[in-house]
């Protein structure tokens, strides 16, 4: 049978999505300070202002490899992003996350910004906007950026951002709150530390969403289904699911020691009335796609790891057999095929670029086979619809991609919710960049007993955060204890909070996987997780 691959027709039927009622946003203003070089100096900022706003919306995104990177460019930038204030919004979306973003997120692509050629990925892009996450079945969490530090680690300087005029938030003067933490940086930060009397994370009542023998059933069946032409290759996933106990930040200050990224990624919510808090915890090494200001889409997909060797010669050779080993390159070939049809949708004619095939770069702890595929958009074209055109990354479903999809589905016994599924920001400038959400664990609060339960107060009577500063918007942010705002702290006689604890795991099979190294590949995959936690990926037959 001969293999077909089908357009993506992901967004080509979508139903309009009502735009919520959102204040319209006044000017942004910006202003530089020096900062300081220190490798660990942005996340401690963000631990500080963290502590200080309490239960807003927040992110850091984070290129936390910034002093080691292989690719110096890609991790220039670290944000840090919160909502607060009287244009604070929050989107938690069921469905067609993309489709609500065509409606609300606003920029003018007629009239992009005229950067020199050669120098788009030195410009600091980030303008305010959205910031959150979305899943693989295009449900979604994002909150507009009120406020914003850009941390430069090229020029070592702060871009502070805020919206200028908000009456609710005229008591916080955001330079001057930046300038005392930045200028209250350590020069060597001690981020995480088991010194005595310090909380530790802790993760227990291990489960696996499949046994081992279950995976491997799966494997053999994705490939019954390669051999009669329905797929090259399939993105087969399962699941880790646990309590963690402890603060959220605190574990991600783990995993960033561990498994420092381009794109590690802290983003959490507070509980709303209909939702609770929640935590995305994320040390991804792999852009989705990123849209500069002036329309240029790329997407740089991984397939192939090695680990790091011991020793220079077991290094060098774990880098070759990765460059040269068939099944590697064939699986990196069949995706960089698949994000060339996904960008080529709504390209202008004859910008479609591969810029790199089947290129190595190596971090700390591995190798890793990367390409990256670039194309034109045209001032014309949704950016929101040329990313849905894409999405999922073509890494996480396999090829061709409907197709794959639909195996998928029969396969997998459980959604996948955000993993896999994409995560950064949407700028007012039209820019954007998101990574794919890997190497993620993702922490859905456990209300305590006794707690109180979330309940949507006036935004009048809704105590300040700060003075002069109200908590949420008139969308009416709930006040009630939780661990977002608190530091490593206990609650509720001396508990530490609970949090359900997911961690999406994954693996690309091809018609000669051995279905045996496919779980291997997917308890080694764990390792960066629970090994920054101290747990042992918890094996059932």
């Amino acid at each position: 049978m001969p293999l077909i691959i089908p357009m993506p027709c992901h967004g080509l039927h979508r139903r309009p999505v009502p735009n919520h009622r959102m204040v319209p946003m006044p000017a942004a203003a910006r202003a530089t300070l020096p900062f300081s070089a220190a490798e660990d100096a942005a996340a401690e900022l963000f631990g500080s202002l963290r502590q200080q706003l309490g239960q807003v919306p927040m992110a850091f995104l984070d290129s936390s490899d910034h002093a080691r990177s292989p690719a110096p460019h890609r991790s220039r930038y670290s944000i840090l992003a919160f909502s607060l204030g009287r244009y604070a919004h929050t989107a938690d979306l069921a469905q067609d996350a993309f489709g609500w973003l065509a409606e609300n997120w606003k920029y003018d692509a007629a009239a992009p910004p005229q950067v020199p050629p050669g120098t788009e990925q030195s410009q600091p892009a980030f303008q305010l906007g959205w910031v959150g996450w979305i899943g693989y079945e295009e449900q979604a969490r994002l909150f507009r950026a009120t406020h914003a530090v850009v941390i430069d680690h090229h020029s070592h300087t702060a871009d502070v951002q805020w919206l200028a005029g908000d009456p609710q938030a005229e008591g916080l003067d955001w330079v001057e709150r930046v300038r005392a933490a930045v200028e209250a940086l350590r020069p060597a930060p001690a981020l995480v530390s088991d010194a005595p009397g310090r909380p530790v994370p802790r993760l227990e009542q291990f489960s696996l969403r499949d046994a081992r023998g279950a995976y491997l059933s799966k494997v053999r069946q994705a490939q019954r289904q390669i051999y009669e032409g329905n797929s090259y290759e399939v993105c087969l996933t399962t699941a880790v699911s646990g309590r963690l106990r402890g603060c959220p930040w605190e574990v991600y200050l783990r995993l960033r020691q561990h498994n420092r990224a381009p794109f590690t990624q802290f983003i959490e919510f507070p509980p709303r009335p209909a939702s609770p808090a929640e935590a995305i915890l994320s040390t991804s090494p792999e852009r989705f796609a990123s849209i500069s200001a002036a329309g240029t889409i790329r997407s740089e997909p991984i397939k192939g790891t090695r680990p790091r060797g011991s020793t220079p010669e077991t290094d060098a050779a774990q880098l070759a057999d990765l460059y040269r080993h068939p099944k590697d390159r064939a699986e990196n070939v069949m995706i960089a095929d698949l994000v060339r049809n996904d960008l080529s949708i709504h390209a202008v004619p004859g910008s479609l670029r591969t810029e790199r095939l089947c290129a190595v770069e190596s971090y700390p702890t591995v190798h890793q086979l990367v390409s990256t595929i670039s194309a034109q958009l045209p001032p014309r074209v949704s950016r929101a619809r040329a990313l849905a055109d894409a999405f999922p990354p073509g890494s996480m479903t396999g090829a061709p991609k409907i197709s794959t999809m639909e195996i998928l589905r029969r396969l997998e016994t459980g959604p996948r919710g955000a993993y896999s599924g994409a995560a950064g920001w949407f700028s007012s400038t039209g820019a954007c960049d998101l990574a794919v959400l890997i190497r993620t664990a993702v922490l859905t609060e456990v209300p305590s007993p006794g707690a109180p339960v979330p309940a949507a107060l006036p935004a009048s009577s809704a105590p300040p955060a700060l003075p002069g500063l109200v908590a949420e918007s008139a969308e009416d942010r709930p006040q009630t204890q939780h661990s977002l705002g608190m530091t490593e702290g206990k609650r509720f006689g001396g508990e530490a909070p609970a949090w359900d604890f997911h961690l999406g795991l994954g693996g690309a099979i091809t018609a000669d996987s051995d279905p045996e190294a496919e779980w291997q590949e997917i308890v080694t995959k764990s390792r960066g997780v629970l090994g920054a936690l101290k747990a042992v990926f918890p094996h059932q037959d």
